[in-house]
């Protein structure tokens, strides 16, 4: 009898052992990654009142409208922080995700500054004396 109680006791003690290691394996973290997309184009317009900005590229056939948000940074190409005021008709890359139907900026990278041409005018003025 003593060693049907031994032989008890062990089993108890293994499905214990074995509950014990399911319930530590369950308790594991889970870490998730959110993959960032990158979209090239010059910022056409951006709008602080919705928070959105339009990007038109040369590969797209029509504009794309993004969603930034109050965690999205603008940096320039050394990245240096600027202001989204900056970013209006320049070039950028940016990087988002979707958001179920939303598309957020997670950052924008203003990839050079952008132009502003200067039309020079000469005026000849001609003398007869």
């Amino acid at each position: 009898m003593n060693t049907q109680r031994l032989t008890s006791t062990l089993s108890l003690a293994l499905a214990l052992g074995l509950l014990g290691s399911v319930a530590i394996s369950s308790a594991e973290t889970v870490t998730t990654t959110e993959k960032a997309t990158t979209y090239s184009g010059v910022v056409s317009e951006i709008n602080p009142t919705t928070s959105t900005m339009i990007i038109k590229s040369e590969t797209a056939p029509a504009p794309v409208t993004y969603t930034y948000t109050k965690q999205t940074t603008f940096v320039d190409a050394q990245g240096n922080v600027v202001s989204y005021e900056t970013i209006r008709n320049a070039p950028v890359t940016v990087e988002y995700t979707k958001d179920g139907d939303r598309t957020i900026v997670t950052r924008v990278v203003a990839t050079r500054p952008a132009t502003v041409m200067h039309k020079e005018e000469t005026t000849t003025h001609t003398e007869t004396r």
